[in-house]
């Protein structure tokens, strides 16, 4: 009996030390992975052209030995790159190591993580950069704009770059760029293994620490709930929302928006914040296409060069979602509202889902454009309903 007991206790610290080993060895796989990374060459600077889709910059770029090019979101919020499951398979990517990855909309996975041995724009040439392997979510709207992945910081620590969104250019270069005396001056903040960008800002006269500096982010400055009731505003809506994906679908949010003003050095703007519940703090392209934007990863600042005045749109009151080619389904709407998250519709405008839409990307980016104009609803138990999205 007592030498079954001492086997068995054997056999379980065993199991616990393999356990930790193999734990061990996952980690600092990651962490090499992470670190690794270089551009071939020094003294060099790089103009590529990026295409702007649905407020997000879009490089292309090719793989190893492929020749196809291949498109990806450029996002500085993302801690790693990812490249299309399918696609690093079909390149013979092997996985290198496993690691739970989370989206701003609260959404985790386990993927795993292979490594670019070459990644190509134009004739500059990225080696051994770190990407997890990237399966999407079916209600993502990520591949309908760019679907082979994400340039994440990993990459974009490796260089100083210069993001010009006014002629669609992203510059980089082993050296700093210099914005210039009209500047406003942001430090930031960054991780031991990658470049995601975190500042602060002051937002209706209170500082704001932890805010990631996002062009992966289409819309304009979010920031948690919590913070919500620091903030007087005489312009203020609730809205509850699941018209938002990431890479790994979406998730219910209450968003908070009120209308404040945000200070960089001596520039101040008035834009609507909002707040949400799933906790997200992001600076994104709403409000940085209003300038020119410069990264410079050795003194860890941001500059930002003034182009044109800063204007973001408040958010919509209502989004309706596709159910299936026959039926709507409410994605987001006030709690004031007839029609609640959730809801089923038979018609808008008079029309189905597939009368409007052939496909989901056809929806992703179109659905603005009939947000445009006044809806005319028929719910599923047949009631008449007329909504104005604005």
């Amino acid at each position: 009996m007592y030498s079954s007991v001492v086997k068995s206790f054997g056999v379980l610290v065993f199991g616990m030390i393999t356990m930790i080993a193999v734990g061990s060895c996952n980690y600092l796989s990651n962490v090499k992975l992470l670190r690794g990374g270089s551009f071939t060459e020094n003294n060099y600077q790089r103009v590529i052209p990026f295409n702007y889709i649905k407020g997000l910059i879009v490089v292309e770029g090719t793989l190893n030995s492929d020749t196809t090019q291949r498109q990806f979101i450029f996002d500085t919020g993302a801690f790693n790159s990812k490249i299309e499951a399918g696609l690093a398979d079909s390149q013979g990517m092997k996985t290198y190591a496993t690691k739970d990855n989370s989206t701003a909309q609260g959404n985790t996975r386990n993927i795993e993580v292979t490594r670019i041995d070459s990644l190509w724009f134009g004739d500059a040439l990225f080696r051994k950069i770190g990407a997890g392997k990237l399966s999407y979510d079916p209600n993502s709207a990520s591949p309908c704009i760019a679907d082979d992945g994400i340039i994440g910081a990993n990459l974009i620590k490796l260089a100083h770059w210069k993001i010009d969104y006014q002629d669609k250019e992203l510059m980089f270069s082993d050296n700093p760029f210099e914005p210039g005396e009209t500047a406003l001056t942001i430090p930031f903040k960054r991780p031991v293994f990658s470049g995601v960008p975190e500042i602060k800002l002051e937002v209706g006269g209170r500082t704001v620490e932890g805010i990631l500096f996002d062009v992966g982010f289409n819309g304009g400055l979010i920031l948690p709930a919590q913070f919500a009731d620091a903030f007087e505003s005489s312009n203020e809506k609730i809205v509850i929302d699941r018209s938002t994906t990431g890479i790994y679908g979406t998730n219910t949010d209450t968003l908070i928006s009120k209308t404040l003003e945000v200070t960089v050095q001596d520039f101040t703007t008035e834009i609507p914040v909002e707040f949400s519940s799933i906790g997200k703090a992001l600076l994104g392209n709403d409000f940085l296409e209003h300038f020119d934007v410069f990264i410079n990863y050795k003194r860890k600042e941001i500059s930002l060069v003034p182009v044109n005045e800063v204007e973001i749109p408040d958010s919509y009151e209502f989004i309706p979602g596709v159910l299936n080619d026959s039926l709507w389904i409410v994605n987001r709407s006030t709690l004031e509202s007839d029609l609640q998250l959730g809801d089923t519709l038979r018609t808008i405008n008079g029309m189905k889902p597939l009368d409007i839409f052939p496909n989901y990307c056809d929806y992703v980016m179109r659905i603005g454009l009939l947000l445009q104009e006044q809806l005319e609803i028929i719910s599923q138990d047949g009631i008449s309903y007329a909504i104005d999205s604005n």
